[in-house]
Order: structure tokens, then C-alpha cells, then sequence
């Protein structure tokens, strides 16, 4: 064995189980939750990705399996290898991603943008699936209230009396948003976790599946992380139609897809996209301000740009322009960030 990370010993055991002795093990950054990730490179030369998960979200690898065995049989998702009640080991599908294709080639970046389009398709194919509660009014609202909370009041400084204008047509955004049809949606479905590997696209980061508004991950794709910049308006619409094509006619059509379901498909992802929005610049405020995470609020600018065009595109809700706080200074947030997060660290770290 020649770890070159230091590894959990319920890690160590279930890979001495698995693959033997003569595997080496690097641990990789994480994302936004707690869980471990780390590339094994076995005694042949094989490498694989291991998720070990600790105690405190250990209740989630039974769920991560279930949606692993449910959308696997219809969208490549990284082979399943093995599995403990602490970890599991995946196919490892490289470091190539969606996103940093397009970010470095946007020609050959929209031709994969495009099949990423078809893979979510066929992920949808999975139907109605169970293993979390589908998308409602109120989680929607719960959601854009944390965004409140977080963007509005804590990073922005906005008093909290102020802020509470906006509830009313968050909630009206939120209740519209979970009248629109109901698809399989990956939750998080963006270039970043969508991996290039032998010339397919892997899918990654699963696990939060559920049933949702149509358009919910469409939005995901074409906005988040600000990759509409590279798209540009005409790309990220011809996109929207393609999907909207395989939503009606189950496959790319050879005829015109009709104008009022372009129309509305359209408006659906305009009104998704604009909760959506709203709901990141929470998690992008959020996580530097709980967790120093500084970089998250580097997707705050392109974020604000999405709410702008949904705004644009849907009148109705015009009045965000003046109760959102839509004029964003990076410097003057970070260092706003820097401030809060150390006084909350030090107040954890002083004796009671």
C-alpha cells in the first residue's frame, strides 16, 4: 500500500477489501458539502474516484446509491465499483469537464453544450422517481429566503425590515414556478459536473435527483457559473429550442417546432432561471460568509446578469430591479465576507 494522503481507517480497510495492497490514494478539493473525495490509483496502473462520507452525512450514501441504480440505466453516469456503509468507489472519468471545455474552445464547447442537451434528455427518461420529495411551492420559497437572508441582508447590508418587501413576489415566483410540468431533474446540472471522458459526457453529483419544473435544469446548464457570457443570447436560445424539441417530440425534430411551444417553453425558462438565480446568489453569499469560501463570490456578478435578462424578459417582475440589490462591488462583498466570517469564527472559538 502507498498512500500518499492520510485516509480515513474505514476508508483504508474497505480498499485493502477492494483492490488489495499496492494502491496509492490523492485527495482531491471538495465541493460545497462535507463529503471526501480522492483518486485511487490501484496496483495495476487503474485509477478510480472514492467518496468517503463522514458520520455526519453518512445518512446520505444509501440515497446517492438509489439514484445511482435508478438514472445509470438510462444516462452515463461513473460505473458504481464498490460500495461500504462509509464510501464508494466510481470509475474515475478524469478532470475534463463541460465547463472548462467551453471556457477553453467555445466552438467545440457549444457542440458539447448541445449533446449535454441530449444526455439530460435521456437522463429524464428515468420517469418519476422518489428517493427525495419533489420540488414544491414552499421549498422553492424557502429556498429564495435563504437568499434573503444571506445576499440581501448579510452580504448586501440591506435592514431586514427593507428586505421583507420582497417576500411577496419571491412567493408569487416560487408558486408559479411549481405549476410549470413536472420532469426528473438532476438539481445541479451544470459544466461542472458534466465530465468529457473517451469522448462522452459523464454525468456526476446525482444524488439530490427529484421531480421538478420542466425547465429547472435547462436553466442550470445555460446559466450558471456564468457560461451565458461564452454562449452569448442567440446560442443560449437555439439551446433552449433544441431542448424544448426533445420535450415535444421526444427527439430532435427534422420539422419547426411550433411557435407556442417555443414560446412557452421560453418563458418557463426565463421564470426557472430567475428563481434559480435568485436561489445561487444565497448559496454564492453563503458559503464565503459561513465558510470563508471567498471564490464563491467571484459567480455573483454573472448571477445578477441572469436576473437582469429574466427581469427583461418577464415585466411582471420589474419591481425586483428596485428591491434586489442589483449594484454588486466584488472587493467591497469580500471584504464584508472577510469581516463576518472572522468575527463568527471568533466568537465559535471563544470560551462560554
Amino acid at each position: 500500500m502507498k498512500e500518499t494522503a492520510e485516509l480515513p481507517v474505514e476508508v483504508t480497510t474497505a480498499l485493502r477489501s477492494w483492490l488489495g495492497d499496492g494502491w496509492s490514494a490523492a485527495r482531491l478539493p471538495g465541493d460545497a458539502s462535507v463529503r471526501v473525495y480522492y483518486r485511487i490509483t490501484a496496483g495495476d496502473g487503474s485509477r478510480h474516484m472514492l467518496t468517503w462520507y463522514p458520520d455526519e452525512v453518512r445518512h446520505d450514501l444509501p440515497r446517492v446509491l438509489s439514484a445511482y441504480r435508478a438514472a445509470s440505466k438510462h444516462a452515463y453516469l461513473p460505473k458504481l465499483m464498490e460500495h461500504c456503509d462509509a464510501a464508494m468507489l466510481q470509475q474515475d472519468v478524469g478532470d475534463q469537464t463541460l465547463f472548462d471545455l467551453l471556457h477553453r474552445d467555445r466552438e467545440e464547447g457549444v457542440r458539447w453544450y448541445r449533446k449535454a442537451v441530449t444526455l439530460l434528455a435521456y437522463f429524464q427518461k428515468a420517469g418519476a422517481v422518489d428517493i427525495n420529495p419533489p420540488f414544491t411551492g414552499d421549498f422553492f420559497f424557502n429556498e429564495l429566503e435563504m437568499s434573503r437572508e444571506f445576499y440581501v441582508e448579510k452580504l448586501m447590508g440591506v435592514p431586514a425590515a427593507a428586505a421583507a418587501a420582497l417576500k411577496p413576489l419571491l412567493r408569487k415566483l416560487a408558486d408559479n414556478i411549481s405549476r410549470h410540468p413536472y420532469v426528473l431533474c438532476h438539481r445541479d446540472y451544470h459544466g461542472q459536473n458534466i465530465h468529457i471522458f473517451n469522448e462522452k459526457l459523464y454525468l456526476i453529483d446525482y444524488q439530490d435527483l427529484r421531480m421538478g419544473p420542466d425547465t429547472y435544469d435547462i436553466a442550470s446548464l445555460l446559466r450558471d457559473r456564468g457560461v451565458a457570457r461564452i454562449l452569448g443570447e442567440a446560442t443560449e436560445l437555439e439551446l433552449v429550442d433544441y431542448y424544448a424539441e426533445w420535450r415535444v417530440h421526444g427527439l430532435p425534430a427534422r420539422t419547426a417546432l411550433p411557435h407556442g411551444e417555443r414560446r412557452s417553453m421560453r418563458r418557463r425558462y426565463f421564470e426557472t432561471l430567475l428563481q434559480r438565480s435568485i436561489k445561487i446568489l444565497g448559496t454564492f453569499s453563503k458559503q464565503p460568509l459561513t465558510r470563508g469560501r471567498m471564490w464563491y463570490l467571484d459567480f455573483i456578478p454573472p448571477t445578477l446578469e441572469s436576473v437582469r435578462r429574466c427581469i427583461d424578459e418577464l415585466p411582471e417582475y420589474g419591481s425586483l430591479s428596485d428591491l434586489l440589490p442589483m449594484d454588486f462591488s466584488l472587493a467591497t462583498a469580500r471584504e464584508r465576507s472577510e469581516r463576518i466570517h472572522h468575527d463568527a469564527t471568533q466568537d465559535h472559538a471563544s470560551p462560554r
